[in-house]
């Protein structure tokens, strides 16, 4: 069986659907291994589910605000029944149209349902069935890290999968873990109703981000009712009665302390979803996390092994993961191609309200690395588009290099962030500087306005 097919994939994620759609544009034929749904994380339990009642929440909360701005809408108790409807309804439309009606009008892309394992570097099992090939792909994506805390798992906890599909919001919240899955359930479960409270151990959210724009977003957090806890260590989780009980200790050395709520969210980050796969029978090499280990063109350290998306690791991200694919695929059909990715242009978005983007390098790493840089920071008031909607905290920051004004970095917080870094994202790709952005007329008024206005004033301070 395994013979008619010039690679196999074990996975059907976004990472195994680019790699596999790239491998049928260039005449292969490739079979992809999946024991769950089509289309992995991103379109059944993460992007697609979350973005979807992320976008609601904030419809919801704009109708709760507007009435300030001469917009006044009764809103009444969030529907849970019709939200669960809209979140199924979108995962359901996107597998069928982006996945499984690519599979229907693709014959050279086939799928085999059940769990693989590894044999051996060139066997795979599933069911009953073995897969003898010298070329397989794995991109089975990730899994919601966990966390040893005493009591944990006896008290019962969510993850980002499972806070997914309650039976009705919780009347409060405690999301353990500060990163990108932490801020977007905790603002969502917090303008559905939910009283919300992040505990972090470190002394800020998102460290990735500069700390005046994250600064900016925990204040609006505040303002919206989300309670953040910074420096503080877990010890461990009781159930009393309806409730659970978080125990730990702050930074100041308070003594043990306990947040109590209905549910507790554990959001710690993201693992490989590379156990029971077989793995040990390979050889193929891991980082300390877990994560498989690659180099710039894919391949592991065992021939005829390539991996990518999420189970290699960071940036976990879905269209990387699907670029990653694509590089894979046109190395393992061509071993003269020497496809390589290059993460240093690939942005990535919070989608929180208003929204963080990033693409690039910050300062410090750009004087870690060497280079003389130029950063300025603009306040989102001073954009016109800002006044117009109504909502002033944010901002942009841009890093260039001293003397040629190259750009090689930007990071905003702002609407429609996520859509506007794209810009950037050209600019850091293609080297264009300063003065090129600064000179290129944008629409008034508008947010991505914001970008020229960062770079007319990191030209007012380059020599």
């Amino acid at each position: 069986m395994s013979s008619k097919y010039d690679f196999i994939i074990l996975g059907s994620g976004t990472t195994a659907f680019a790699a596999a759609c790239k491998a049928s544009s260039l005449g292969a034929r490739v079979l992809m291994v999946e024991q769950s749904k089509l289309g992995g994380t991103c379109v059944n339990w993460g992007c697609v589910p979350s973005k979807t009642l992320i976008h609601k929440a904030k419809e919801f909360y704009a109708a709760v605000r507007s009435a300030p701005f001469g917009i006044n809408l009764r809103a009444e108790e969030p529907d849970y029944a019709l939200l669960m409807q809209a979140k199924i309804k979108a995962v359901e439309d996107l597998r069928r149209e982006h996945y499984q009606q690519v599979l229907d009008a693709d014959e050279r892309i086939e799928v085999l349902r059940g769990h693989g394992r590894f044999l051996s570097p060139r066997e795979l099992q599933v069911g009953a069935e073995v897969l003898v090939h010298d070329k397989f792909l794995i991109a089975t994506g990730g899994t919601p890290r966990s966390l040893r805390l005493p009591g944990l798992v006896e008290a019962g906890y969510l993850n980002s999968y499972s806070a997914l599909n309650l039976p009705a919001f919780p009347a409060s919240l405690l999301i353990i873990g500060g990163g990108v899955v932490a801020v977007e359930m905790g603002q969502m479960f917090a303008r559905f109703g939910t009283r919300v409270t992040i505990v972090e151990r470190g002394d800020r959210l998102l460290k990735e981000f500069d700390a005046r724009l994250v600064a900016l977003f925990a204040e609006i957090l505040h303002d919206e009712g989300v309670e953040l806890i910074y420096n503080f260590e877990a010890t461990e989780v009781r159930r009393e009665g309806e409730q659970v009980c978080l125990h730990g200790r702050t930074s100041q050395g308070e003594g043990d302390c306990c947040l109590r709520a209905e549910r507790i969210l554990l959001a710690v980050g993201t693992a490989p979803a590379s156990t029971d796969i077989g793995l040990e029978e390979t050889g193929v090499a891991r980082d300390e996390g877990g994560f498989i280990s690659v180099d710039e063109e894919m391949r592991t350290n065992v021939a005829g092994i390539w991996a990518a998306g999420d189970v290699t690791g960071p940036p976990l991200i879905a269209p990387s993961g699907a670029r990653e694919g694509e590089v894979a695929a046109e190395n393992m059909l061509n071993p003269a191609a020497h496809r390589r990715i290059d993460h240093r242009t690939t942005p990535m978005a919070v989608f929180v309200d208003p929204e963080l983007a990033m693409v690039g390098i910050s300062s410090a790493q750009a004087r870690a690395a060497g280079k003389a840089v130029v950063e300025t920071f603009l306040p989102l008031d001073r954009v016109a588009k800002a006044h117009v909607m109504g909502g002033r905290r944010g901002g942009f920051v841009l890093c260039a290099e001293r003397g040629s004004g190259r750009i090689l970095g930007a990071q905003v917080l702002a609407p429609r962030a996520a859509d506007l870094i794209h810009e950037a994202t050209l600019a850091v790709r293609f080297g264009l500087s300063v003065h090129d952005l600064a000179e290129t007329v944008h629409v008034y008024p508008t947010i991505a306005d914001g970008l020229r206005l960062a770079a007319v004033e990191n030209l007012r301070h380059q020599p």
